[in-house]
C-alpha cells in the first residue's frame, strides 16, 4: 500500500516538473525571438529615400556690365592736298610716298618760286612808287594851303584834296597787291597740316600742275575712330557719353579708347546703331605703345552701365526663365525670375524680394515643386563654412 502511494506521488511530481520545463522553454524561446527581432530592427533601420541636391546662398550685388563689341578702325580725317597756284613741282619730301609718315609742319612739296618772286619785286616797286606819289601830293597840298591862307573861301581842288585822296587809294591798292604777291610766294610751299600718313600721291618731281590739281591724299594720325555697330538689345547698357576706359585690342596689341558719340544713323538692313570709339595717337608717334593701323578689325570692350541689386548665376542654372530654390523646410521651390542680362556665361537676374531661400545648383532627375530633398553632406559642410566666414 505504501509503495503504491509513493509511486503515485512521484508520477504527479514528474508531470509538474515536465510542465514547468515546457513553460520555461517557451518563455526562453519567446525571449530569444524578441531579442532576434530587436537585432533585426537595429540592423535594418528605415531607409531615407529623399533625393540629394546641392544648393548655394548667393547674395545680390551691383554688377558692372561689359559690352564686347568689334569694328573697323578708320581715319577720323582725310585731306586731299593741292597747291592754290599753278607751276612746276620743284621738290618733294622724301617721305611723300604711299605709306610714308610726316610730322606736322614738314615741307611736303614746293613749286618753282621764280615767277612768284618776280611778282613780289614788281609789287614792291609799285608800292614804293605809290608811297612817293602820295608824299608828293601831300607836299603840294601843304604848299597850296599856305598860298590860300588869306582867302575866306578855299576850294577843295585848290588844296589838292582830290589828288591826295587818289594817291592814298593808289597806295592802298599797291599795298594789297604786294601782300597778295607775298602770299602767293608763300603758297609755293605746302606744309603738312598735321601728323599724317601719305595715303596716295599723284604728282611727280618736275611736273607742271594747274591751280587746285591734287597732289595726293593724307590721313590725320592725331587720332583714329573705330566704327562699332551695336544691336538694339545692347543699347540699354551703353554708358553716358563720353565714356573713358574703353579697351581696344588686336592680337597682342592693347590700347585705351574713348566712346565719344553716336553717328545718328542706323543700318537699313540690320537696324544696328553705329557708335564711335576714339583712339589717340594710333600709330604711336608720340609714345612707346604698340601701333594700331587703319583698316584693322579691332575688338572693343566697353564698360557698360552698373546693374543694381542683381544675382549672378551660371546660365545653365536658369531654364525657361525659372530657377529652383531650396526652402527652409527642405522642399524644392520653382521660382520665376527676370533675366536682366547674359554675359560671359552668366545670367544676371533681378533679385527676388522677400525670399530667403538657397539656389539649387544640382537638381534630382525629376524635380517637382514641394519635393522633399536633402543636401549632400559635403555641400552642407561647405555651406556651414561659408556661413561662418
Amino acid at each position: 500500500m505504501t509503495i503504491t502511494k509513493n509511486t503515485s506521488f512521484f508520477m504527479r511530481y514528474k508531470r509538474v516538473c515536465i510542465l514547468l520545463l515546457v513553460l520555461l522553454s517557451g518563455v526562453i524561446a519567446c525571449v530569444g525571438l524578441f531579442t532576434m527581432a530587436s537585432d533585426t530592427v537595429q540592423l535594418n533601420p528605415e531607409i531615407d529615400t529623399r533625393p540629394k541636391v546641392s544648393a548655394r546662398t548667393i547674395s545680390p550685388i551691383d554688377y558692372q556690365t561689359t559690352l564686347q563689341l568689334s569694328g573697323v578702325f578708320k581715319p577720323a580725317e582725310q585731306t586731299d592736298i593741292a597747291f592754290e597756284l599753278s607751276g612746276k613741282v620743284a621738290s618733294l619730301h622724301p617721305s611723300f610716298v604711299v605709306g610714308g609718315i610726316v610730322k606736322q609742319g614738314d615741307l611736303l612739296a614746293t613749286l618753282d618760286p621764280f615767277d612768284y618772286k618776280t611778282q613780289v619785286l614788281e609789287k614792291q616797286a609799285s608800292f614804293a612808287l605809290a608811297q612817293a606819289h602820295l608824299s608828293e601830293e601831300l607836299a603840294k597840298a601843304e604848299v597850296a594851303k599856305k598860298e590860300w591862307a588869306n582867302s575866306a573861301h578855299i576850294p577843295a581842288l585848290a588844296l589838292r584834296e582830290p589828288q591826295v585822296a587818289s594817291a592814298q587809294a593808289q597806295l592802298k591798292a599797291a599795298k594789297a597787291s604786294l601782300s597778295l604777291a607775298e602770299k602767293n610766294l608763300s603758297r609755293t610751299q605746302y606744309f603738312a597740316p598735321y601728323d599724317a600718313l601719305i595715303a596716295t600721291r599723284s604728282v611727280g618731281l618736275g611736273q607742271v600742275i594747274s591751280k587746285g590739281e591734287m597732289l595726293g591724299q593724307i590721313v590725320n594720325l592725331s587720332y583714329g575712330e573705330i566704327h562699332i555697330p551695336i544691336a538694339g538689345f545692347e543699347q540699354p547698357f551703353i554708358p553716358a557719353l563720353p565714356a573713358n576706359n574703353v579697351q581696344v585690342h588686336s592680337d597682342n596689341v592693347q590700347r585705351q579708347g574713348i566712346l565719344t558719340r553716336h553717328t545718328g544713323q542706323f543700318n537699313d538692313v540690320t537696324r544696328m546703331a553705329y557708335y564711335i570709339v576714339k583712339v589717340n595717337d594710333p600709330y604711336a608717334l608720340n609714345s612707346q605703345e604698340e601701333p594700331l593701323y587703319f583698316g584693322q578689325f579691332l575688338a572693343v570692350n566697353i564698360p557698360g552701365k552698373i546693374l543694381k541689386n542683381v544675382i549672378k548665376v551660371p546660365q545653365e542654372w536658369v531654364k525657361n526663365q525659372t530657377l529652383w530654390l531650396l526652402n527652409t523646410d527642405g522642399t524644392l521651390v520653382k521660382n520665376s525670375v527676370t533675366v536682366v542680362r547674359e554675359e560671359h556665361g552668366f545670367a544676371l537676374l533681378k533679385a527676388p524680394t522677400g525670399i530667403n531661400h538657397q539656389i539649387v545648383t544640382q537638381l534630382p532627375e525629376y524635380p517637382q515643386s514641394g519635393m522633399q530633398v536633402k543636401r549632400w553632406p559635403h555641400d552642407t559642410q561647405l555651406a556651414e563654412r561659408g556661413d561662418k566666414q
